[in-house]
């Protein structure tokens, strides 16, 4: 999408808003209750977080923190209470959830003058994964099959895309849900993360999609600083298990070209221009516990685009936009060669205060 499209949108970008909802209820607007600035930072692979300021709510009279209604500021804002964090432009009733979640933070302090603030802070619906040690076991299962099952338990709707393999048993072993999840994820190559619809999020990353917004140096973007480094990077990847039934080594093997959304050449295509001979090209070698040669390519090419995705970083600052989500993908302009071009959104920090809404998003891509 054109930034033009989303200016006439929003428009013109003037009127930035926020608001935050405890059930039917907007705190600001319904509840009286002063909120001064507010940011998100929306991360892959951990729970995203939300922090929010309330201000001119302390009474000197009553040494307590109360609404302009009178209630109980704190009262309002307990332990466990799910907000929606919404941010935007225009009217602040039909402004989308940027972030929904729980309060787990509550922080002020009493300075010697001026009046005391609340910081309130939380989580979104992956926080309760993130509480506790289990262990459980799955026999004859997917991994997809596990993440269903945590889901439900958590009360978590579903985007939970099948994996190939049926194991003869998947162990958590003394780790929290996220954790067991986050382990399953990584081995078949797999974004984990609870998205503002309170659905969690299981599957390939959405690399290959088309960019939610074209931005351009001078324009919308504002800055971005890319950063390709080749050190560290492979070529290939070897995963060894073992076949217990034909009782035989398992050697599964992915090559530079071969990364999720490469787009350019990958690092592992940029060294091999340095080394000519196949047989001394930097390859990484690890043994996993895998029982099939679909499982072993798998889980090599997975170790591959992982590390790869790790050679092109980048960070940049925009004009609010809450369409700049992680698992998503946007396209710079005006950079130059190679720089122009889509890039994936792994991190996006969306913030309003008294000098307006600023987006900040870091991009990871595994080609230049």
């Amino acid at each position: 999408m054109e930034l033009a499209t989303l200016a006439s949108n929003y428009g013109d970008f003037y009127a930035p808003s926020y608001a935050v909802r405890i059930g039917s209820d907007d705190l600001m607007r319904d509840l009286l209750v002063a909120v001064s600035q507010m940011e998100v930072d929306l991360v892959l692979g951990t729970a995203s977080r939300f922090t929010f300021t309330v201000s001119d709510s302390y009474s000197q009279k009553l040494h307590a923190f109360r609404s302009g209604a009178g209630d109980d500021v704190l009262s309002l804002l307990a332990f466990g209470t799910e907000v929606a964090i919404c941010m935007g432009y225009g009217d602040s009733k039909s402004m989308p959830a940027v972030m929904r979640g729980v309060i787990t933070e509550i922080a002020t302090s009493f300075p010697d003058g001026g009046s005391p603030e609340l910081t309130i802070a939380g989580y979104d619906h992956g926080f309760p994964l993130t509480l506790g040690k289990y262990s459980r076991t799955w026999s004859k299962a997917r991994d997809s099959d596990a993440a269903h099952e945590l889901a439900s338990l958590n009360n978590l709707d579903e985007a939970i895309e099948t994996t190939d393999e049926k194991h003869a048993q998947i162990e958590q072993s003394q780790e929290s849900d996220w954790e067991f999840l986050k382990k399953l994820a990584d081995r078949n190559y797999f974004e984990l993360y609870v998205d503002e619809k309170k659905t969690l999020h299981f599957g390939k990353p959405n690399d290959k999609a088309d960019a939610v917004v074209r931005l351009v140096y001078g324009e919308g973007l504002l800055s971005f600083k890319p950063e390709a480094n080749l050190a560290g990077q492979i070529s290939n990847v070897e995963v060894c298990g073992w076949d217990p039934k034909a009782k035989k080594e398992i050697v599964g093997r992915a090559v530079a070209g071969e990364e999720s959304g490469l787009t350019g050449k990958s690092a592992g295509q940029h060294l091999n221009a340095f080394v000519r001979d196949p047989s001394k090209r930097p390859t990484l070698r690890i043994r996993q516990p895998v029982f099939t040669q679909a499982e072993a390519n798998q889980r090599a090419k997975a170790v591959l685009s992982e590390r790869a995705k790790l050679f092109l970083t980048g960070e940049g600052e925009t004009i609010g936009l809450p369409e700049l989500r992680p698992d998503c993908n946007v396209e710079l302009d005006n950079l130059g060669f190679p720089f122009s071009k889509k890039y994936y959104i792994q991190q996006a920090t969306h913030k309003i205060d008294s000098s307006g809404f600023r987006s900040r998003f870091k991009v990871k891509d595994p080609g230049l």
